[in-house]
């Protein structure tokens, strides 16, 4: 066991131990009925962050707000991981499903899973205001395990959801205005992009269970990232998002860029067909261009050498297709990862072009707090972090289902269009109700 002191909570305890090659962290995860859990899985990367029960959460209204408290933690290690995120939009006051996440919110878990290429590893972290003998923080300790165990069950089994009802936000009528009044501003030059969403409330007679929704979401085989967290037996953000905001790992900057989008095709020559439609529509590539500039310009802000590694490629998912471009770079280490996530924040691909102001046109045009979605969720210690952009993604909300899709809209778009393609985006959660 280490034992580490600082400032905030003075004690953290850590206990980790290796995992046998067959341990099943999502099937942990799933499998344990407590309020408060998280999973994280990467995209091109073997490696999942997962958690049980929290050791210790950090919240605040602001990134510049939370920085000082998260700080303290890393004194004492600088390599315990933090879970969480923040909202798309920190001006907007978060509506009643969105208020248990607040605006930043972080967590340290009591029970901590890691698996990379080297194989997996738990660790038990517990964090105490006072110093405490060691003989009593063990056994405490093995009262939480105790807990713990007792509250695994099996595994969530697979049902169809009960008939639900149906609403969506905005309604079809009030979208082509959206669209209408868009197109307008960009013709005035007010922005070149924006993105605008949508959302279709789920409801049923009883509460979704989050966890059969994890299992659903895990099992769609493609090269996303998947994550989720749970603040209570019903309500919990989820998502397997394709879109990855920024990756540091040793002082190096991994980021992409994804805008552009077609349906997957019936067969593999309409793939191709729809794939090389998209490459050669100038509409597409001008939204992701939109996109993979910002992004540049963001990369040589923090890094000394930024490299193109792919530009303007195919990125193939269950249901649709996007153009991507990836970008890396070697970074000097002075920005915290989460000061360097904020400032990427939102992208051109899931606010619009230029960033400036664009949040208050978005919240003028959309009848919906987007809360967390389409922002920033991963994991964070004091010198690397990993970010997904949290799109394809769910709210549980006790009966209610928040699913929630978003269109980039420029000066060639037009309204039936784009509501198609949220249709296409938000197919994802219809694949994962069948399994639910």
């Amino acid at each position: 066991m280490q034992t580490y002191e600082h400032k905030t909570a003075p004690y953290l305890f850590r206990l980790s131990r290796d995992l046998d090659s067959g341990f099943s962290i999502l099937d942990a995860v799933s499998s344990c009925r407590i309020p408060e859990k998280f999973y994280f899985s990467a995209k091109d990367d073997p490696f999942i962050l997962a958690g049980l029960e929290s050791a210790l959460t950090v919240e605040a209204p602001t990134i510049h707000d939370l920085l000082p408290q998260i700080g303290n933690i890393w004194e004492a290690d600088a390599t315990v991981p933090l879970f969480g995120g923040f909202s798309f939009d920190e001006d907007d006051r978060p509506s009643p499903e969105w208020q248990r996440f607040g605006r930043c919110r972080f967590t340290l878990p009591f029970v901590e899973f890691r698996r990379n290429s080297g194989g997996s590893r738990v660790s038990l972290n517990y964090v105490t205001s006072r110093k405490l003998p060691v003989s009593q923080v063990l056994r405490e300790i093995a009262d939480k395990l105790r807990y713990l165990d007792d509250r695994f069950s099996e595994l969530p089994e697979v049902t169809k959801a009960d008939s639900l009802s149906i609403m969506l936000l905005p309604q079809k009528l009030h979208w082509n205005s959206m669209i209408k009044n868009a197109l307008q501003s960009i013709s005035d030059e007010v922005f070149r992009k924006i993105v605008l969403a949508r959302k279709k409330i789920l409801t049923q007679s009883g509460i979704w269970n989050p966890a059969k929704l994890l299992k659903a979401i895990s099992g769609i085989e493609e090269n996303s990232f998947t994550f989720f967290y749970q603040l209570d037996d019903d309500i919990a953000f989820l998502g397997r998002s394709p879109e990855r905001l920024i990756s540091i790992r040793n002082g190096r900057i991994l980021a992409e860029a994804i805008a552009g989008t077609r349906p997957r095709g019936k067969n593999d020559f309409d793939d191709q067909r729809l794939e090389a439609e998209l490459l050669d529509s100038r509409k597409e590539r001008e939204e992701h261009r939109f996109v993979s500039g910002f992004i540049e310009s963001k990369m040589r802000r923090y890094c000394n050498e930024v490299r193109i590694e792919s530009a303007e490629e195919i990125l193939k998912l269950k249901n649709v297709q996007h153009i991507i471009s990836r970008y890396t770079g070697l970074t000097g280490g002075q920005t915290h990862p989460l000061e360097i996530a904020r400032s990427f924040h939102p992208t051109p691909a899931v606010g619009g072009y230029p960033q400036e102001n664009i949040l208050g046109h978005i919240r003028q045009s959309e009848r919906f707090c987007r809360g967390w979605y389409a922002a920033p969720i991963g994991w964070i210690d004091k010198a690397n972090a990993d970010f997904a952009v949290g799109i394809r993604s769910a709210l549980v909300h006790g009966n209610q289902l928040h699913l929630f899709a978003g269109a980039g809209i420029v000066g060639k778009s037009n309204a039936q269009a784009e509501w198609a393609e949220t249709e296409k985006k938000m197919n994802n959660f219809k694949m994962i109700l069948r399994k639910y």
